[in-house]
């Protein structure tokens, strides 16, 4: 018995020894593995940031890999021969897939990340929907009080899953789901519009984005944790302005919108960029900003100072309600874009 005592003494003050900072560490799972954007770079880039803010520790839970052989390329209009061979090269690119989702289909079974190890979960998937049971999981996290916070094509994801489109309010949709979602320019307020409010009436009314640019963010909420110390507008490097995001605007609380230009292939509206939004007992934070594709060669959208900060915040107040992490060093003014690769981003007050 005394040697049990003293073995138990013994790992009671090792534990006492560990830094305390250690135990405060918030943790988070970033999801991943599937995704029309590069979510190998943006996975990385997103835990390089929170790391280098000392504030959480980040574990990867990546999606069993998909069909990665491509489609046959589409031959040109009125080219007979071609459309033949490219009808039967994509009955057998379709028997191929068909094949590889059979063989794979238990890793999907097994893949099973246990959401109730972490207080936040960091969204960067984008594909095929999650069975019942990994939903169930999911959504009992965040309704129990977990955080989410979902960046870029993560709004892309899970169309007809409603507690899904719940959590995120509004996201990439086409043009008959739920209402077109804005931000009036007076209020701040996001707002539900009909296709005849629209100021440009040409290119449908399914989500989209014109040309990467860099764009200003304005602020919506300067009193919301995630936002103080920001400055009223500021110039977001080079990305994708999504617009026509589709969903609903009825418990959706815009933090941040940018003005998407007629010139870029905007709305001549007011975008939401950074909203927040309850589910039950869960705090869940969405942004469109984060874009980066596997043919890109910059980090420009997700190296940006300001998509760092909001991403880290937004984190930290998903997980616990409140924000410790100040207004890092270099953010980005509205004349000037700041881009800074995480390691490097100055966190200390």
């Amino acid at each position: 018995m005394k040697t049990l005592h003293t073995l138990g003494l013994v790992c009671l003050l090792a534990l006492l020894a560990l830094p305390l900072e250690a135990a405060d560490k918030i943790r988070v799972l970033i999801l991943d593995g599937r995704n029309n954007h590069d979510w190998v770079r943006t996975s990385a880039a997103c835990k390089a940031t929170l790391e280098a803010t000392g504030r959480f520790t980040v574990t990867v839970a990546t999606a069993p890999a998909g069909f990665a052989k491509p489609k046959p390329g589409r031959p040109k209009p009125g080219d007979a021969a071609a459309k033949k061979a490219f009808d039967v090269a994509m009955k057998e690119w379709n028997a191929e897939e068909a094949a590889f989702v059979k063989a794979h289909a238990a890793e999907w079974e097994q893949w099973a990340p246990k959401f109730a190890d972490h207080q936040v979960i960091v969204n960067n998937y984008n594909g095929p929907e999650w069975g019942t049971a990994m939903k169930d999981s999911f959504t009992e996290f965040v309704m129990n009080g977990g955080g989410l916070v979902n960046v870029h094509a993560a709004n892309n994801a899970f169309t007809g899953w409603d507690n899904f489109n719940e959590m995120i309010c509004c996201g990439w949709r086409g043009a008959t789901f739920a209402m077109r979602i804005a931000v009036d320019d007076k209020t701040g307020q996001a707002v539900a519009l009909v296709d005849a409010e629209e100021k440009i009436q040409g290119k449908g009314f399914g989500s989209g984005h014109g040309p990467k640019h860099a764009f200003t963010l304005k602020t919506r909420d300067a009193v919301h944790p995630i936002m103080q110390g920001l400055p009223a507008e500021w110039l977001h490097a080079t990305d994708e302005l999504y617009h026509r995001m589709r969903g609903s605007a009825d418990h959706m609380h815009v933090l941040s919108s940018s003005f998407s230009k007629p010139e870029f292939g905007g709305t001549e509206m007011h975008e939401p960029m950074v909203w927040y939004a309850p589910f039950n007992k869960g705090r869940v934070v969405t942004t469109s900003m984060g874009h980066i594709m596997a043919a890109d060669d910059s980090h420009d959208a997700l190296h940006c100072v300001g998509f760092q900060t909001i991403l880290a915040r937004s984190t930290e107040w998903a997980a616990t309600g409140k924000v410790t992490l100040p207004v890092p060093e270099g953010f980005p003014t509205l004349e000037k874009t700041s881009v800074i690769e995480p390691a490097k981003v100055n966190w200390k007050k």
